[in-house]
């Protein structure tokens, strides 16, 4: 349901390498497991986005970081095209609420050496920052452990409502300011 209590607010699943940018009041669901979601949101103009980034980062990897196809698969090149978006709009970095979320360590990294490191914390770290190089505050978070994760962002408001995926938790939880509610 919408804040006003009218009819529910339509409903979009974002698949992993998607973004989803809108002005437009709706409720976007999706899976993470190692791979994160960064959300983007301006309270006054209710500009919205949200990316589900696989990988960590476009500069680094095999491919050529102009290839458009392919950079809503990587954090780094979709947080900057979200920022793109915004600034397009006229909005400044400082009215952004940026929130970030998913990042498990599902698998690891065998190319890493003697210690392998975590997907899941490779696309924290580079989110971290890419946030900070953007000058942007990240307002809540609830990103690591060994969890995946059910998000579902409201476009109309920028509440993000993130549930850990585990038969064994059916619970619902408001994500703000880096704390559960």
């Amino acid at each position: 349901m919408n804040p006003s209590g009218n009819a529910p607010l339509p409903a979009y699943y974002l698949k992993p390498g998607e973004i989803h940018l809108t002005s437009t009041p709706a409720m976007v669901t999706t899976i993470l497991g190692s791979c994160l979601c960064v959300t983007m949101f301006h309270k006054h103009t209710r500009l919205a986005a949200i990316c589900h980034a696989v990988m960590p980062s476009a500069i680094r990897s095999s491919k050529k970081y102009d290839d458009h196809r392919d950079i809503f698969q990587y954090v780094d090149s979709s947080v900057e095209w979200m920022v793109q978006q915004f600034e397009i709009k006229g909005i400044k970095r400082h009215d952004i609420e940026v929130k970030m979320f998913g990042g498990a360590e599902m698998f690891t990294d065998a190319t890493a050496g003697s210690s392998p490191v975590s997907v899941g914390n490779k696309n924290i770290e580079v989110a971290l920052r890419t946030i900070e190089m953007n000058r942007l505050k990240l307002t809540a978070w609830n990103i690591g452990g060994k969890k995946g994760r059910k998000v579902i962002f409201n476009t109309l408001t920028g509440e993000v409502f993130a549930k850990y995926v585990n038969r064994a938790d059916n619970t619902m939880t408001l994500v703000d300011y880096g704390r559960e509610k």
